[in-house]
């Protein structure tokens, strides 16, 4: 005796909610995402034929910008917060500054990725960096139009240090065929 076959009941998914959830999800990241804040000054890099890529944590960037005016930037943000408790706040507060307005000052330090510094100040700057991280890399990114003495200046001022090795950024030149 042959056995009746029973109708296949079909069952449907209702995609909806899945749909629902993910634009849920791309919306949250989109508006909980912090974007990068603009640089403090725009650099254009010189050019060369050198492929090594700059290490991406513990960099200590040195910036000589067009004007030959340097600015000065650390990584890590305890570095960055070290520096300022050891450098910049006791000038603030030599200078009579609330204390309101010093916290508000950190705030902003801690978000910057450079900070203008004067050229007497450098080594003082790159020691109390060094002071706080021992691991810092450091790193000279010129612009292209920056004069040779400001760009020299700077690497005097490392030897000074006693950092000698550290790298130069540059752009990587697209070879021509």
């Amino acid at each position: 005796m042959s056995k009746i076959k029973r109708k296949r009941v079909g069952f449907r998914l209702d995609m909806t909610p899945m749909v629902d959830v993910a634009f849920l999800l791309l919306t949250f990241f989109m508006l909980t995402t912090k974007f990068r804040p603009p640089e403090t000054v725009t650099i254009d890099l010189p050019s060369s034929h050198s492929n090594m890529k700059l290490p991406e944590s513990d960099v200590l960037t040195v910036t000589v910008a067009k004007d030959n005016s340097i600015y000065m930037g650390v990584s890590s943000q305890r570095t960055r917060e070290r520096l300022f408790d050891t450098v910049v706040r006791p000038k603030l507060e030599n200078a009579g500054i609330s204390q309101a307005a010093v916290a508000d000052s950190l705030r902003k330090f801690r978000l910057d990725d450079s900070f203008k510094i004067e050229k007497e100040e450098l080594a003082r700057y790159i020691m109390m960096s060094r002071f706080a991280d021992q691991r810092m890399r450091p790193v000279i990114k010129a612009d292209n139009k920056a004069d040779y003495e400001a760009v020299n200046y700077v690497i005097k001022v490392f030897k000074k240090m006693n950092l000698l090795n550290f790298n130069l950024v540059t752009v990587l030149e697209k070879e021509v065929r």
